[in-house]
């Protein structure tokens, strides 16, 4: 049976037939996807949800650069002094330090 069904597939006028009709098929469909994708480009290509993620991105990027420079202009408008207070060591020493800091702020 499987044999039969076999040489049914493999006559020449059913290969023919076959590729007489699918090649102009694949021809249409394949038209009309290269088609829709240069309207696609043609309209830009993004999608509304990409345009959108970019314009989130791009706000957020805008925040993010107004936040370090504000931290830069906070860190170099620091005196140099308080900058090159040591490390903490002890209990001590941060009382200390703190007294440093003080007496500082204080002769300005």
């Amino acid at each position: 049976m499987r044999m039969n069904v076999l040489l049914v597939f493999l006559n020449p006028a059913i290969i023919t037939s076959v590729l007489v009709f699918s090649i102009p098929l694949v021809a249409i469909i394949g038209g009309y996807y290269v088609k829709l994708r240069r309207m696609e480009l043609e309209k830009g290509g993004v999608s509304e949800k990409d345009r959108k993620n970019i314009d989130f991105l791009l706000q957020e990027n805008e925040r993010l650069r107004q936040r370090v420079e504000n931290l830069e202009q906070i860190i170099t408008s620091i005196e140099p002094d308080l900058l090159s207070l040591r490390p903490l060591q002890k209990e001590n020493d941060l009382q200390k330090q703190v007294e440093e800091l003080a007496r500082k702020l204080r002769n300005e």
